[in-house]
């Protein structure tokens, strides 16, 4: 009982600590721009703070150790094909999107193709992200039940609240503060867990010849076509997520943007590493568990009590501050590009910063009540479907007006964008062995590639 009562105040405490920044931020919040894009002054450790707060969360932590406990190796293309993504982006791309000027993907589609592309790529991305908010309640609620007796719905309750008390009234300079905060944390916490491991003798080695199913070591473990398909959906959705691409647009200039998203794609990796290991390691340790718990149960069954407690809570924000990214993403899809763009919309800064941060209590409510609703499902591949709807039709139009810009008819951009999210959404009942992105990515590079020629 004592044990228990250090570990559940422990964890409080971090919990009002990290609760605390936030609203600290919140007090210098005037206007719409510093709560969507910090007011454009993020420094190198802010962007990637923005950006890994939102990309490293349940499904990098908590679900890649799900994965891990079940099929080993393949748990990593979600964090590897993350971290790529970050790299690429950041090495030709984050620099002229930042000099763009604008808040939105969608508002730089409508700039080189107009508003028919850019709602589409605004209920594409949205949905998508939507999906992902629901994966990080999914995480959340195996969290608390490790810790807490709670029906999956009051767990999902609790997820929400955490998530509004940390957004909502700070937007992404709290964001930023806290992403950066998170991350530190989740090296740590990662880090002394594996060391711990190893003290105990459960090295990489040891794990290899005690595990009797080799396939658990192969990065193809539940199939190459599967894998590779992850591994492409991680790439195209750090493209296409608008809260990744916000932290590039929040970047005090073009080379700081560059510069933070290429440090956020060199730290990404190695959590996923360490995420597979717990898992593995927990795979051996003898003792009956639910998959989705691999991960806290480690913390909780081998840590003191109060160290437990931190950690655990360390892993909760981690979860936590990823929803509350996700969901603020798509808060500001919803404002910028649709509800200013209504003709009967007079929206001032006030105004708008009320909207955004009523869009994210309703987000964050029903997404809420989804994770409760599909509570024990496989964590990744929530993500990975959400990867696929966010990418498939806006990937190649994006890459398109940012290298090849003007070479693309609005006509023949809609053709793309609308050609491959179709494709993604009916190739699961037409090509059953096909993953639907590769499907969806084909589709939309033809009418892309078509366009340009019949251009030229």
């Amino acid at each position: 009982m004592i044990r228990v009562k250090l570990f559940t105040a422990s964890a409080l405490l971090v919990l009002f600590v990290f609760l605390g920044l936030g609203t600290i931020v919140a007090r210098k919040i005037k206007e719409a721009s510093d709560y969507t894009v910090a007011g454009r002054k993020a420094g190198l450790s802010g962007v990637a703070g923005v950006i890994m707060g939102a990309l490293i969360g349940g499904a990098s932590t908590v679900g890649t150790a799900q994965m891990a406990y079940e099929y080993g190796l393949s748990a990593w293309w979600f964090t590897l094909g993350g971290g790529i993504g970050c790299l690429i982006l950041g090495w030709g791309f984050a620099s002229p999107l930042r000099s763009s000027g604008v808040v939105t993907i969608p508002e730089f589609l409508k700039r080189h193709y107009g508003r028919s592309v850019s709602m589409l790529s605004m209920v594409a991305s949205s949905v998508g992200t939507y999906i992902s908010v629901v994966a990080q309640f999914l995480s959340g609620v195996a969290l608390l039940q490790t810790v807490f007796p709670f029906p999956s719905f009051v767990a999902s309750i609790g997820v929400a609240c955490l998530i509004l008390g940390f957004l909502c009234l700070g937007g992404l300079k709290s964001y930023s503060v806290i992403g950066k905060a998170k991350i530190a944390m989740l090296f740590l916490i990662l880090t002394v867990s594996v060391l711990l491991g190893m003290g105990k003798g459960v090295t990489p080695s040891w794990l290899y010849h005690n595990i009797g199913n080799k396939t658990l070591f192969s990065p193809f473990g539940f199939g190459v076509g599967k894998g590779l398909g992850a591994f492409l959906s991680m790439i195209v959705g750090i493209f296409c997520t608008q809260i990744y691409i916000q932290g590039v647009f929040a970047a005090s200039n073009p080379d700081t943007a560059r510069k933070g998203t290429l440090l956020a794609g060199i730290l990404i990796p190695p959590l996923g590493l360490m995420g597979i290991y717990i898992g593995l390691f927990m795979r051996t340790a003898g003792v009956s568990i639910v998959p989705s718990q691999a991960l806290p149960m480690f913390i909780r069954l081998y840590f003191p009590p109060i160290l437990g407690g931190i950690f655990w809570a360390g892993i909760l924000i981690t979860v936590v501050g990823a929803a509350a990214g996700l969901s603020f993403g798509i808060a500001t899809n919803l404002v910028q590009d649709f509800l200013k763009a209504l003709p009967y919309m007079k929206m001032d800064e006030k105004r708008a910063l009320f909207m955004s941060r009523a869009a994210v209590i309703f987000i964050v409510l029903s997404a809420a009540y989804m994770g409760e609703l599909f509570s024990g499902d496989m964590i990744l591949q929530w993500s990975y479907l959400s990867m696929s709807l966010r990418g498939a039709g806006t990937f190649f139009p994006f890459i398109v007006a940012l290298l090849f810009p003007l070479q693309l008819s609005p006509c023949w951009t809609l053709c793309s964008a609308g050609g491959g999210l179709l494709a993604v959404l009916i190739a699961p009942f037409i090509f059953t062995n096909v993953p639907p992105l590769f499907l969806g990515l084909l589709v939309s590079a033809s009418f892309s590639g078509l366009g340009i020629c019949l251009r030229r």
